[in-house]
């Protein structure tokens, strides 16, 4: 009887260690497996930036945001204006507030941005163009009825979603491109 309880002592011995080793691997597992959901990054693009740099990103935004608001200005007749001129003022003003707010609102209030699915910026967008109707250029721009700044921020924000989605697209497939090469 004492080999069989020296026996079982030593199977017992050796289950124990076994258990440990089994201890120490799950220990390890889910460290490994807690590390990497602290590492994932969820990347959130609302099309808001044409380039990484501030100065290129500010660039492009005047000259898209330019083109198509003159283009909507002179297609649709929304204001009365003394001078072309001061639609690159507007532009130009609309331009360093818009990419203000929103880079504002990205950081510090990314849950009202989410939670109204970017339609803040359209709310924005129109108090911007009153503020700039009825403050800025008082006699030099004027829309023409009070809606209409609504008619044509709506316009304007679709039409610069759809300029800024195709160049998005055209990026990301020449990126794409760039890096087959390799």
């Amino acid at each position: 009887m004492e080999k069989d309880n020296k026996d079982i002592r030593k199977e017992i011995e050796e289950l124990e260690k076994l258990i440990d080793k089994v201890k120490k691997q799950n220990e390890e597992e889910k460290k490994k497996h807690q590390k990497q959901p602290r590492n994932t990054v969820v990347k959130i693009n609302l099309a808001s930036v044409y380039s990484m740099n501030f100065w290129i990103n500010m660039i492009f935004a005047f000259l898209v945001n330019f083109i198509v608001i003159f283009s909507l200005l002179k297609l649709f007749d929304f204001e009365t204006v003394e001078n072309d001129i001061y639609i690159v003022y507007l532009v130009g003003i609309f331009t360093v507030v818009e990419e203000l707010y929103r880079k504002y609102m990205l950081a510090k209030q990314v849950k009202i941005v989410l939670y109204t699915s970017g339609l803040v910026f359209t709310f924005f967008n129109i108090l911007i163009f009153y503020i700039l109707d009825l403050v800025v250029f008082r006699d030099s721009f004027s829309f023409v009825d009070y809606l209409y700044p609504v008619a044509f921020v709506v316009l304007f924000q679709g039409i610069r979603g759809v300029i800024k989605n195709l160049y998005l697209r055209l990026n990301h497939r020449y990126m794409l491109k760039k890096m087959k090469r390799k």
